[in-house]
């Protein structure tokens, strides 16, 4: 009889001091020094016929080239295809400056080190594969909240807006190993911004904490983020002489998020894992300055028996997470951004109307909402068929 059997790989990726940082455009140091290590974690999953890799790199964004890169050398490593592979950014803003964002001050050796570590992690995955269950669950987690704060004057800033749309809930998913460290695969959206562009210490932020305190209180867990559609969620955070954050903040929420995993880790279902099938498809959006011109969005989805996880190449507005878990037929339905590269903000329609950083800094049309949901909604009825 078949059965999944899944493997865990990780390797350090943190970069050397002085490297460029990513996520302000207001930085004008590099990284200072190392608050905590970033990492490229991987899982490998197989039934001895159909495999797949999901790598999750403690960064805050990969484009489509770089992302293109690390399934080449993953191919190499361990002959599996880039339709095989899946490749997410936790969406840290206390990381590197990697990408065509910032092919100036990018460190070329650095980028080299990413995508070799990236596939030896995966390699190192597919050799611990072992036989495993699979069980789901979630907890409510509340670390933060729909970002697009209205003003007084109607004007739309960055900043907290409660009343707005969100999903205050972590995902977990669970593949228990016997005679092995279980593995533990997270999710949430949620924007790796507790601290501002005032900090130059380098910090896989709020997601790499949470890891850290789940591996500290189960030493047999192997502990991997996966960071969903956040694009207008921020965690809390204080602001203190201009300064945003802290990293006792950004620890609390990695405690409430580890909580939140023993949480939903007392109410698991047993799920059945196979088939295993994978979907890959680009998606031409229009342009917001010339809705002629075709931007490739990445759509990569997972079957997992039960479940199914649907990952868009973006930074992603949580209706497209809930609007997922709406209409998919599985049991389990897990949504993620910032997955095979980023295109930039899919905003929903409306917003555009209203202003604001994320509309105004999008380079989609507001019809590219509709054109994404048909093609998740085709995707996910794919899948489940």
């Amino acid at each position: 009889m078949e059965a999944l059997k899944a493997g865990h790989g990780r390797r350090c990726i943190t970069p050397p001091l002085g490297t460029a940082m990513m996520g302000y455009a207001g930085r004008t140091q590099g990284a200072q020094d190392v608050h905590d290590d970033l990492f490229a974690n991987a899982v490998a999953l197989t039934d001895g016929h159909a495999s797949v890799g999901l790598l999750a790199y403690d960064l805050c964004l990969m484009d489509a080239r770089l992302v293109e890169e690390v399934k080449g050398a993953v191919r190499q490593a361990t002959e599996l295809e880039p339709a095989q592979v899946f490749v997410n950014a936790s969406h840290t803003h206390a990381g590197p400056a990697l990408g065509s964002w910032h092919e100036k001050s990018e460190d070329k050796a650095y980028r080299r080190l990413v995508v070799q570590k990236g596939a030896e992690a995966m390699k190192d995955a597919l050799e611990d594969a072992a036989p495993c269950t699979f069980s789901a669950g979630a907890a409510g987690l509340d670390i933060g909240c729909n970002r697009r704060e209205r003003r007084a004057d109607g004007t739309v800033w960055l900043g907290h807006n409660p009343g707005g749309q969100r999903l205050a809930e972590l995902t977990a998913w669970r593949l228990a190993r016997r005679g092995k460290p279980r593995i533990l695969l997270f999710s949430t959206p949620m924007h790796g911004t507790t601290l501002g562009q005032q900090n130059l210490s380098i910090s896989a932020e709020w997601m790499g904490l949470a890891i850290r305190h789940i591996e500290k209180k189960s030493p047999r867990t192997r502990a991997v983020f996966l960071q969903g559609c956040g694009a207008d969620q921020d965690p809390y955070y204080s602001m203190k002489d201009g300064n945003r954050g802290s990293f006792g903040e950004a620890d609390a929420h990695g405690r409430a998020a580890a909580q939140a995993v023993a949480a939903a880790l007392k109410h698991m279902r047993r799920l059945q894992p196979l088939p295993i099938r994978t979907v890959m498809r680009t998606v031409p959006l229009p342009g917001k300055e010339d809705g002629s011109t075709a931007l490739p969005l990445s759509l990569h989805g997972l079957r997992l028996g039960d479940a199914v996880l649907l990952g868009l190449g973006c930074e992603a507005f949580v209706e497209f997470a809930l609007f997922g878990r709406a209409i998919s037929k599985a049991q389990e339905t897990l949504i993620l951004g910032y997955t095979d590269g980023s295109i930039g903000y899919l905003c929903t329609a409306d917003v555009f109307p209203q202003g604001g950083y994320e509309p105004q800094t999008s380079r989609l049309a507001p019809r590219s909402e509709h054109l994404v949901k048909e093609a998740m909604q085709a995707m996910l009825a794919e899948l489940t068929q």
